[in-house]
């Protein structure tokens, strides 16, 4: 057969990672075995350890590659004639939609039960999926900022915020079981009133009698 090419080996790391992660995804980690996954790539345990070397490297690997790979493919086309408040439902709507998901939501019960156990795995996470959305929302503050829609001292730690009050949270409740795993009529409600929240403690403040004196 001759040795394979980098396509074939890449083909082939991509069927594994998806094989994993529907086990991981269905039986969390503690459940999920390397038998099951080689089983369900229909490959020797000894190409599945060649790749990967460990179970807790795959489950790691799954976990980035899904969020690597969804974010490539959702990043916003941001349209900068629109508003500040049009452009933050945009982008929130690009990433609930992703995430309320029953899929996403059973990667994200299976990271917080591992998260102790590894906490590279947390701290990658962190850096792949939440510090590139505050990219996203931060370039759109700063716009905001420059144009006096908002009054914004630090618009990267204002975009921390937004994405936890308005992206992390839903997903946590998600999760949780505490909503849908749907971006809903409802879910969709508390976006609005999220951003209607974090924008009314960004927008200028008037100046009061005295400063106007002054």
């Amino acid at each position: 057969m001759g040795r394979p090419t980098a396509t074939d080996a890449a083909r082939l790391t991509l069927h594994i990672l998806k094989s994993a992660r529907d086990v991981f995804f269905e039986r969390g980690f503690d459940g999920a075995s390397s038998d099951m996954i080689a089983e369900r790539a229909r490959i020797s345990k000894r190409t599945l350890y060649a790749r990967f070397g460990s179970k807790a490297r795959m489950f790691e690997a799954v976990i980035l590659d899904e969020i690597d790979t969804q974010l490539r493919a959702l990043e916003p086309t941001d349209d900068e004639s629109l508003d500040v408040s049009a452009r933050l439902h945009a982008i929130a709507d690009v990433l609930l939609e992703w995430l309320l998901t029953a899929r996403i939501a059973s990667m994200e019960r299976v990271v917080i039960a591992q998260a102790v156990r590894f906490p590279a795995l947390a701290a990658n996470i962190h850096e792949f999926g939440f510090q590139r959305a505050v990219q996203w929302v931060a370039s759109i503050l700063a716009h905001a900022n420059a144009k006096g829609e908002l009054a914004l001292a630090d618009p990267v730690f204002a975009a921390e915020q937004f994405v936890t009050l308005v992206v992390v949270a839903p997903m946590r409740r998600s999760a949780l079981g505490l909503a849908p795993a749907a971006y809903d009529i409802a879910a969709k409600e508390r976006v609005r009133r999220g951003i209607e929240l974090f924008l009314g403690g960004c927008l200028p403040r008037a100046p009061t009698t005295e400063e106007s004196i002054l």
